[in-house]
């Protein structure tokens, strides 16, 4: 199920349950059948939601809402929790979107350029008696080793990506390989980076408001995280915090290869440590990065466009030139 449709279908469980009707008078007012039989069989609404694929870490707040006796606080949580991982997915598919969709139309224009044009320009350099310009000669043996190897490197590629998708499924080192390498990049790495402690602020600050123990909401958050760099963050604290550090400290001593780099957002936490309002002080940590998420993108997105053009420019220049190189020789010559 898309997490669009969760929160649409949390959004209307906690409308209609904050009217005032039954869960099982809300779930079959709003058709959901499924949901429906489950709960007649004695089962939970979180785990009914679990069992059509609901997001585990909305399925946790619901659970928790469950057992504290407080259902709608927990719905309304997981609602603002799904709104807010929308949005964030929604930032960073808008920050990668529009390169991922040049590269591809530029790809395609090159190869057709290779496969056609440049072949019937070769034909008609056939019937010169002179020899052609170096730029001219390299591209028309680009086009013939196109011509002969693209099913070949296309067939090799998709083999590729194959055999990594099987290599990713069934060896976790692997995984945590990538997760690593993907954080060092320059650019996607910093996205990712903020994007992961958004989540985890986010998260440990949801289930600590709810009265959730601090070792027990990383724990959460660490099998809920679906990626190694916030698991292994989460791993990390849980030992120092069992070894009698607080949170802060625990997160210091790791700071060098953890999420968490900045000062300022140490001493928030130190600060929500002391002050008995850390679930606030990691609220105010997500808000913070999101807001610098948001400057990054704007930034990424003002500076890649006209880049990608001079390149495109560039490299259409560089084929038209050689191109058309022989024929202004052809032309000075007569």
């Amino acid at each position: 199920m898309k997490e669009a449709a969760q929160l649409h279908l949390i959004r209307q469980l906690h409308s209609l349950l904050k009217s005032g009707l039954s869960l099982l008078d809300t779930v079959q007012m709003m058709g959901l059948t499924n949901i429906q039989k489950s709960l007649a069989n004695g089962n939970s609404l979180s785990y009914s939601l679990s069992r059509m694929g609901f997001h585990s870490f909305c399925v946790s707040l619901i659970q928790t809402g469950e057992t504290t006796g407080n259902l709608l606080d927990s719905l309304s949580q997981a609602s603002t929790y799904l709104a807010k991982q929308i949005k964030l997915q929604q930032k960073i598919k808008k920050a990668l979107s529009y390169p991922c969709i040049v590269l591809f139309v530029s790809g395609f224009v090159l190869l057709a350029m290779f496969q056609w044009v440049i072949p019937s320009f070769e034909s008609m350099f056939a019937n010169f008696q002179a020899e052609l310009p170096w730029p001219t000669r390299f591209l028309i043996h680009s086009s013939h080793w196109v011509q002969t190897y693209s099913l070949m490197v296309a067939i090799g590629l998709v083999s590729l990506m194959g055999l990594f998708h099987f290599i990713w499924t069934r060896h976790t080192q692997t995984q945590q390989v990538v997760d690593h390498l993907l954080l060092r990049l320059p650019i996607v790495g910093s996205i990712r980076r903020s994007s992961l402690l958004i989540q985890w602020s986010r998260n440990i600050s949801l289930l600590t408001a709810k009265g959730v123990p601090i070792l027990e909401a990383l724990k959460q958050t660490a099998l809920h995280s679906n990626d190694w760099i916030s698991f292994n963050f989460c791993a990390q604290i849980n030992v120092s915090l069992a070894q009698g550090w607080s949170l802060s400290e625990s997160i210091k001593q790791i700071s060098g290869k953890s999420l968490l780099t900045q000062k300022e957002q140490l001493q928030l936490i130190k600060v929500g440590e002391v002050s008995g309002d850390l679930p606030q002080m990691l609220a105010n940590i997500a808000n913070q990065e999101e807001d610098h998420l948001d400057h990054m993108i704007d930034q990424l997105a003002q500076s890649i466009e006209p880049c990608l053009m001079i390149i495109m420019g560039l490299l259409i220049a560089c084929l038209v030139i050689s191109l058309y190189l022989p024929i202004f020789e052809m032309g000075q010559i007569l």
